[in-house]
C-alpha cells in the first residue's frame, strides 16, 4: 500500500493578478474508489497550458498540475496492470469533461496521483516500455503526439508548399521537426519570438507571407491570447490555398476573417482524442483563395504510443526543446523564478520544455 502522505509541487493562494506560485509541500494520498489506480510518476513536463494557469490567463482549479509523463502503477485496481508498470496517462477524455488531469483533477507534480475509474476504463492509462521512464521522452510524448496529429490532418486534406509554424514553443518546434523529415518537405516559416524566427511584429512578415507559394499549410502553436492575432494575419496575406491547424486554444465566439465571421473555437473541438477520423476539415471562400479551417483537442493512446518509440528511437528528436532538467525543489526555484520576472528565461536560458524528475519506480 502508498505511504499516507507524499510530496506534490502545490500551487500557492493566487495573487493580485492572479498569479499563483509553487512550493514543494506534504499533502494526503488520495484515497482510492473501486476502480481508480494509483501511480508513482518518475518523470513529468511543464508544458505551455500550465504556464498559462500559474499566470492566471486560465481557471483550471487543480491544485496540483501536470498532465505529461511517465508514472509507474502503484495500485492497479481491477485495471489489469502489474504493480510496477510504466504509463503514460491521456490527459484529456474524449466524452468526459469531468477528466482533465492537472486541470480540474491533480495531475502528476507529485509523487502519487490518482487515476479515476472513468478514465481508467476509457483506456487512458497507457502502458509503455520500461525505457520511456527518461526525461525526454517522457516530457515531450504528449506534445509530440498532438503535434503529429495536426500534421496527419493537414496531409489528410493537401500537400502543402509551404509550411508556416506560427509559435516557436514545445508544439510549434515539434511540428517543425515533423515537418521537416516529410518527403519532399515544404518550405518552411517560423514564426516566434526566438533567434531562428520571424517576429510576429516584423514589418517583413507580410511580405514573407505574402510570397509563399500555394498551397500553404499553417500551424498555430501559440498562447491562447496570441491565436487571434495569427489566424486573422495568416488570413489576411497568405494568397491561394490556405490550410491553418488551431492547435492553440481560442476564445469562444465568432472571429471576423475575410471569409465572414467564423466560430473558430467550435471547429478546434469539432476533431477530438484521434476522433472522428477522416478528420472535420471546413472549407471557405476567400476574396485572395480557398481557407480550410481544422484544429484538435487531446490525442488518442495510439498516437501516444507512436510518440514515446519514435522519441526512443530517435536520439537527437526534440533535444533542443526540453531546455531544462530538474528534481521537485529545483521544479519549484524555476517555476517561481519565471513567473516572478517578466521573461522566460532560468539559469541564463530560455525555458522551453523542463522535465520534472520526480521518483523511480515503486
Amino acid at each position: 500500500m502508498s505511504a499516507a502522505t507524499h510530496r506534490a509541487l502545490v500551487r500557492r493562494p493566487a495573487d493580485g493578478s492572479g498569479r499563483t506560485l509553487v512550493e514543494v509541500a506534504e499533502v494526503p494520498t488520495p484515497r482510492l474508489d473501486p476502480g481508480d489506480v494509483l501511480l508513482a510518476p518518475a518523470v513529468a513536463g511543464i508544458c505551455g497550458t500550465d504556464w498559462q494557469i500559474l499566470r492566471g490567463l486560465r481557471d483550471d482549479p487543480s491544485p496540483v498540475l501536470g498532465h505529461e509523463g511517465v508514472a509507474h502503477v502503484v495500485e492497479p485496481g481491477d485495471s489489469g496492470l502489474p504493480v510496477g508498470t510504466p504509463v503514460t496517462v491521456n490527459p484529456t477524455h474524449p466524452t468526459d469533461p469531468s477528466f482533465l488531469l492537472g486541470h480540474n483533477l491533480p495531475g502528476l507534480w507529485a509523487e502519487r496521483t490518482r487515476i479515476p475509474a472513468t478514465a481508467v476504463r476509457a483506456g487512458l492509462v497507457v502502458p509503455v516500455p520500461a525505457d520511456a521512464a527518461q526525461p525526454r521522452v517522457a516530457a515531450l510524448a504528449e506534445p509530440l503526439a498532438a503535434a503529429r496529429y495536426g500534421a496527419r490532418i493537414v496531409r489528410h486534406t493537401l500537400r502543402p508548399a509551404a509550411l508556416v509554424v506560427w509559435g516557436d514553443g514545445i508544439v510549434g518546434r515539434l511540428s517543425r521537426e515533423l515537418w521537416r523529415t516529410a518527403e519532399p518537405g515544404p518550405r518552411t516559416l517560423l514564426v516566434g519570438h526566438g533567434d531562428d524566427a520571424v517576429d510576429p511584429h516584423d514589418a517583413d512578415l507580410p511580405r514573407l507571407l505574402s510570397a509563399l507559394p500555394s498551397p500553404v499549410a499553417a500551424v498555430i502553436s501559440t498562447p491562447r491570447t496570441g491565436t487571434r492575432e495569427a489566424l486573422t494575419t495568416l488570413d489576411r496575406y497568405v494568397p491561394g490555398t490556405l490550410m491553418v491547424d488551431v492547435h492553440a486554444g481560442v476564445p469562444s465566439g465568432p472571429i471576423p476573417l475575410t471569409a465572414g465571421d467564423i466560430d473558430v473555437a467550435a471547429l478546434r473541438a469539432a476533431n477530438c482524442g484521434g476522433a472522428p477520423w477522416p478528420p472535420r476539415v471546413e472549407e471557405f471562400t476567400r476574396p485572395h483563395g480557398r481557407l480550410l479551417l481544422c484544429g484538435h483537442r487531446g490525442v488518442s493512446g495510439d498516437h501516444l504510443r507512436y510518440a514515446v518509440d519514435l522519441l526512443r528511437t530517435t536520439p537527437r528528436l526534440g533535444e533542443q526543446v526540453l531546455t531544462h532538467e530538474v528534481g521537485l525543489e529545483e521544479a519549484a526555484d524555476l517555476v517561481n523564478t519565471v513567473l516572478s520576472t517578466s521573461r522566460r528565461r532560468a539559469d541564463g536560458r530560455r525555458v522551453l520544455k523542463t522535465a520534472i524528475r520526480i521518483g523511480s519506480r515503486p
